[in-house]
């Protein structure tokens, strides 16, 4: 298992590029692999003080473009309790779970 992960790592500082191209925009979401392996389910957003049905921006459609390029902005009642994630219900609520890389 040691000689795996070291082996990842070599291929990942070999092949990773020097930084010097920025990203423009807001950062991504990291990978975090609790969302891919943990039990998840959604629930609603929880109430606030100033709003009775609170609505947050789905992460998901957000990351998509629409045909001027801009990100969608799709809001939702839902989200993942656990990962304190908006997310649609479907399908954006089990791609955040099963797929790894949203990008």
């Amino acid at each position: 298992m040691d000689y795996r992960l070291q082996l990842v790592h070599e291929i990942i500082t070999k092949y990773s590029g020097n930084g010097s191209a920025k990203k423009k925009g807001r950062p991504g979401c990291p990978l975090n692999i609790k969302q891919l392996t943990e039990r998840h389910f959604p629930s609603h957003i929880p109430p606030t003080e100033k709003k009775r049905e609170p609505t947050r921006r789905c992460i998901v459609c957000y990351m998509k473009r629409d045909s001027k390029g801009k990100n969608i902005r799709k809001e939702t009642r839902i989200w993942c309790r656990w990962c304190e994630k908006a997310l649609c219900t479907v399908p954006c609520f089990e791609r955040y779970h099963t797929v790894g890389s949203l990008q």
